[in-house]
């Protein structure tokens, strides 16, 4: 561990310039090694032509303001009754809102270039669906949401928005200049409680063969993708953008999910890029993030065990060639709440750079934390984490790597070519300790 300099300052510079080039070299025999663990999913491949079925034919207006909530539901009806599905096509050049829709199977929703739809704020377009996360409420009220359904998508080259300060001051009660820390309006929803009381963009929930394909999903109130017991997915050249001072607005959150492949995207959020947790008996397994660049005021990765229920175990993940950048927390291993367990992860060929953000933000710039510890008594934590690998990293950062056990002893964590330089480089003044999740 190196203290920083004016060099070091120079080198990091050059660091962040040259990090796509620099994991291009790495160890092919060791990337075959840690590839074995992994199971790949089986994922959807569209091989004839869909039929397509444009949401105008079905009476929407792209006009920013007109509430197209039936005629897009309509759409997916009609597409799912084809047989093996068709597309629901969102055509260039319109805003269509919407309040909640429900996608059915083998059905698939492409947004054509410079096409959105943009989230309803209107509370009564949305529905409880009951969550199995208890820590953010009974309910959640999404966007879009699919539950026991097949061979779903969400695919195009325009976008979905939340309208999370967008335009702006949408959906903001308040702004503090002094933290960058924006607290929400929260919705008058029937049934929510406490953060709960947003919409989230996307939630699928027992689902299987899920594709997120070179679409732009932002601005989600509440988390943007809960994908939710379900299995088979993959998430290819997908952007993922939130207020970076918005909280809760989770990239992609993998909850009891297996056989997930996420690939060649960007994910840049207030709260964590990517968490996998787990909240019920089910395992949470088979997952690989490849070719992906990370920017959070949270944590880049999360990895956790949080709920009461929570006796299913976190397995066999690989993350390899991933940028982490102008971020809090990058990879966070810290079950709370549980007796889950989690091991055999491999982190390889990384670049990180992680900074102080202000003390609303969880985290203190540790580059790597881990921890083994519970919430607090009414919340604990019996599992293990072991098996943990770090391979070809490279970090600079205002603090170093935390390993903390309280409860059970951290076993079998592999450091292996790992280079961490630190220096303060923010005006923030922090502990170096933050054991909040």
């Amino acid at each position: 561990v190196q203290q920083g300099t004016t060099d070091h300052k120079q080198w990091y510079q050059r660091r962040v310039r040259g990090t796509m080039v620099d994991m291009v070299y790495m160890k092919i025999a060791r990337l075959f090694v840690l590839l074995a663990f992994v199971s790949l999913p089986t994922l959807p491949i569209a091989c004839a032509q869909r039929e397509r079925f444009n949401i105008v034919d079905f009476g929407a207006v792209g006009d920013g303001k007109t509430i197209n909530t039936i005629p897009i539901q309509k759409a997916i009806y009609a597409a799912s009754q084809v047989s093996g599905g068709g597309d629901v096509f969102i055509p260039s050049g319109g805003v269509f809102v919407t309040g909640q829709v429900r996608l059915l199977s083998h059905v698939h929703i492409w947004v054509d270039t410079n096409a959105e739809l943009y989230a309803s704020d209107q509370p009564q377009q949305y529905q409880c669906i009951s969550s199995i996360t208890t820590d953010s409420g009974p309910c959640d009220y999404p966007v879009i949401y699919a539950e026991n359904a097949t061979n779903i998508a969400l695919k195009g080259y325009g976008s979905i928005n939340g309208g999370a300060n967008d335009p702006p001051n949408h959906l903001v009660l308040s702004y503090n200049a002094t933290t960058n820390f924006i607290t929400p309006v929260e919705f008058n929803f029937t049934g929510c409680a406490g953060y709960s009381c947003r919409p989230k963009l996307v939630v699928f929930k027992n689902c299987n063969k899920i594709e997120f394909k070179d679409l732009t999903l932002k601005n989600s109130p509440m988390w943007t993708n809960d994908l939710v017991q379900s299995n088979d997915i993959l998430i290819e050249n997908v952007t993922v953008v939130g207020d970076r001072n918005w909280p809760n607005n989770d990239g992609f959150d993998i909850i009891d999910s297996n056989n997930v492949i996420i690939k060649d995207s960007l994910i840049s959020t207030g709260d964590d890029c990517i968490a996998i947790i787990a909240h019920s008996s089910l395992p949470c397994s088979n997952i690989t993030v490849i070719n992906t660049q990370l920017y959070s005021t949270s944590a880049a990765i999360k990895l956790s065990s949080f709920d009461k229920n929570s006796t299913g175990d976190v397995y066999n993940l690989l993350f390899n060639n991933i940028t982490i950048l102008n971020t809090n927390r990058g990879i966070c291993i810290d079950p709370r709440w549980g007796t889950g367990n989690i091991y055999n992860a491999t982190f390889s060929n990384l670049q990180i750079q992680t900074q102080y953000f202000s003390d609303p933000w969880w985290g203190s710039s540790e580059p790597i934390y881990i921890t083994s510890m519970s919430m607090d008594d009414q919340h604990p934590w019996t599992g293990a984490v072991y098996d943990i690998n770090f391979v070809n990293i490279t970090a600079v950062s205002e603090n170093g790597v935390v390993l903390y056990a309280q409860d059970k002893p951290l076993q079998n964590i592999l450091f292996e070519n790992v280079d961490v330089t630190i220096w303060q480089y923010t005006e923030y003044s922090r502990s170096t300790r933050d054991y909040r999740p």
